[in-house]
């Protein structure tokens, strides 16, 4: 009596699993639907409660798309100029920023004239 290590694998024996085992397995897959006409996503999804039940969870979102930016003519040019430094070797559409490691220290000065006396 030989066992194909596909089929036990295919069928589910109640009487094998730990009771540590996840059985979300056992669950329909998530389901996207839309968005419709007027915006509305709807993501179906099922998860076990604390309990042990099978409770469908239904989220609907809207889903907009923003409006497109007008950027000044001249940082369109800014953009379109060669990199260079560190920003050189990456790759045309990221957007990096170099972080200053430096400590910057800031002073504030006094107003010339402006004497505060404390009595």
């Amino acid at each position: 009596m030989t066992t194909d290590p596909q089929q036990k694998t295919s069928k589910f024996r109640w009487g094998e699993m730990d009771e540590d085992d996840d059985l979300d397995f056992l669950l329909p897959p998530k389901q996207v639907i839309g968005p419709d006409e007027n915006g509305l996503k709807t993501v179906i999804e099922y998860k076990f409660n604390d309990e042990g039940n099978k409770v469908k969870i239904t989220t609907k979102s809207r889903v907009r798309k923003l409006a497109s930016a007008r950027l000044n003519k001249r940082a369109m040019e800014r953009r379109s100029w060669p990199k260079f430094g560190d920003a050189a070797n990456e790759d045309a559409g990221s957007r990096l920023t170099m972080v200053s490691t430096e400590e910057i220290l800031l002073e504030r000065p006094r107003a010339p004239g402006l004497l505060i006396l404390i009595t």
